[in-house]
């Protein structure tokens, strides 16, 4: 192993994409970095990415993230944070959620205090807007980044009603595109098709989790074509200067996925070892 000297030229932006339980392989990512030595200088993360870019931000360490993430390979710690919301605004009022994440984020941590610089976003029902999340309460910020639309009621945060930043910003690169940070790495889980395209179909088997109606898993579907496409049209936009692709079985699906933690991990591992030379060889060249 060669780890990065300490007199290294450039500053590393980490962007971690949105992806449910496919999301997990971004703590393999960050093992990796951790393992060679190398300091995150700012974070940007979408949904499951920004619920991992939170906890690293606050100071927790990757090896505290992953034993929390290993916890739910087991339903009975998925089932215990079920609760039904009263409202029609999700099938999940997320109280439950909330609670679990106070166990290891102080509730009034904000996120202009994390350790890290960081960012997420989400968007707003009201005005169809991105909106990037900077400060404020970082509980609010993370149950608003994580809100799928259906499953999860709006969060209200100010004069906002947010759902999941990967609504229209999967993999949100741009936001550190706008900082000075010298080299940026951001990974995508979503899932991909033979030809490493967007994949159009939830996988070739034809499964869609659960006993849900077929009206049901026709969304689901489109809601994995569209938000496939947005993100291809984000990076081109906004291409990062190194995008790790994890390479998970599109069997392994974003909401029910939780079964396979520790080979989603493992192939955010593998993915990123792979790109390592690249990323040394880029934070050490002269600016």
């Amino acid at each position: 192993m060669t780890s990065l000297p300490q007199n290294h030229y450039k500053t590393l932006g980490v962007v971690l994409g949105g992806g449910g339980a496919r999301g997990l392989a971004h703590i393999g990512v960050l093992k990796v970095l951790a393992e060679f030595g190398i300091t995150i200088s700012s974070l940007a993360g979408c949904s499951m990415g920004g619920l991992i870019a939170s906890t690293l931000a606050m100071g927790m360490p990757v090896n505290e993230i992953e034993k929390i993430a290993l916890r739910f390979q087991s339903r009975h710690e998925i089932i215990r944070l079920v609760d039904r919301t009263p409202s029609r605004k999700g099938l999940l009022a997320g109280n439950k959620i909330r609670k679990f994440l106070s166990e290891f984020i102080p509730p009034d941590l904000c996120i202009e205090e994390t350790k890290i610089p960081l960012v997420m976003n989400a968007v707003d029902l009201i005005s169809g807007e991105e909106i990037p999340l900077r400060q404020g309460n970082l509980i609010d910020a993370i149950m608003a980044t994580t809100a799928i639309p259906g499953l999860f009621s709006p969060v209200e945060v100010g004069p906002y009603r947010l759902v999941d930043g990967g609504t229209l910003n999967d993999v949100p690169v741009n936001y550190l595109k706008e900082t000075t940070v010298g080299v940026i790495l951001a990974v995508n889980v979503h899932q991909r098709n033979q030809n490493g395209h967007a994949s159009n179909q939830v996988s070739r088997s034809g499964h869609v989790p659960l006993s849900i109606l077929p009206m049901m898993q026709d969304f689901y579907r489109v809601e994995t074509i569209v938000t496939g496409k947005l993100v291809e049209q984000n990076l081109e936009r906004f291409p990062p200067d190194i995008l790790i692709s994890p390479s998970i079985s599109n069997e392994i699906t974003s909401l029910f996925g939780f079964q396979h933690v520790g080979e989603v991990i493992n192939a955010g591992e593998i993915a990123m070892r792979e790109r390592m030379p690249q990323l040394l060889n880029l934070l050490t060249e002269p600016n």
